[in-house]
């Protein structure tokens, strides 16, 4: 057992398997793993996006997914605290709010942009892959871009405590690999981007793993949380510049 392991919720002597975790923990994580990809799926061809049917960001876009973030982030904190497993466990506490993760966060969001650029930009040559234009979801208005920082934070917070602390080391404690759960975290965190078609998924599956692998890497959500943050909110900056 290695200090690593401790830190992100596996005490020594541990018992792994499914009898290591509480019920209501292993539904929490289909919920995440097949429940979540399966409504992102349907919502997806039943109420798809586009720029005819959109005449209100803020109120057919924004807003359902803040409230989608919100239930997903409640989900997570509500069965933890039912299960007395503290925030640490999936790699959250106030010790790792530091300068080290900061630096972390700005040196990963560099690199993971570079490496995505470049995958696009192969994808796109390619012409194999469609991808969906889903800009006109972006944000115009001084209104729409406080929904948009919002959306952002939620979005940092719920995804990465979800889809990356609490996967990861639930499938950690499940098959006693990191891996595993980096691929099935981010596999399911791709589907749910579905609207941005499959080059879209493809891409996000490739931002999930790299996510996962800073989270394994620094055994904290904190670099996860600040460099997926600012990675949405740097689109209004970039919006300016059009």
């Amino acid at each position: 057992m290695t200090e690593s392991d401790i830190q992100i919720g596996l005490e020594p002597e541990e018992p792994r398997g499914i009898a290591a975790i509480p019920s209501v923990q292993i539904y929490l994580l289909l919920f995440l793993l097949i429940g979540y990809p399966l409504l992102s799926v349907v919502m997806s061809l039943v109420n798809n996006p586009d720029t005819a049917k959109v005449t209100s960001r803020i109120g057919q876009i924004y807003l359902p997914s803040l409230l989608i973030q919100i239930i997903i982030l409640t989900l997570v904190i509500l069965v933890l605290r039912r299960t007395a497993t503290p925030l640490a466990a999936i790699g959250l506490s106030k010790e790792d709010v530091n300068w080290a993760n900061l630096v972390a966060a700005l040196i990963f969001l560099a690199g993971a942009w570079t490496m995505i650029l470049i995958l696009r930009s192969a994808i796109m040559r390619s012409g194999y892959i469609p991808e969906k234009d889903f800009l006109f979801l972006l944000p115009r208005t001084l209104p729409e871009k406080g929904f948009w920082l919002a959306l952002s934070i939620g979005a940092a917070l719920s995804e990465e405590i979800a889809f990356r602390g609490y996967i990861i080391t639930r499938l950690r404690i499940l098959t006693g690999r990191y891996w595993m759960g980096a691929l099935v975290s981010s596999l399911a965190f791709s589907v749910g981007h579905l609207y941005q078609g499959l080059a879209g998924v493809i891409l996000t599956f490739v931002y999930g793993l790299l996510f996962a692998g800073l989270f394994v890497a620094r055994k904290s959500i904190v670099p996860g949380i600040i460099a997926h943050f600012l990675q949405d909110a740097l689109v209004l900056f970039t919006l300016a510049q059009m």
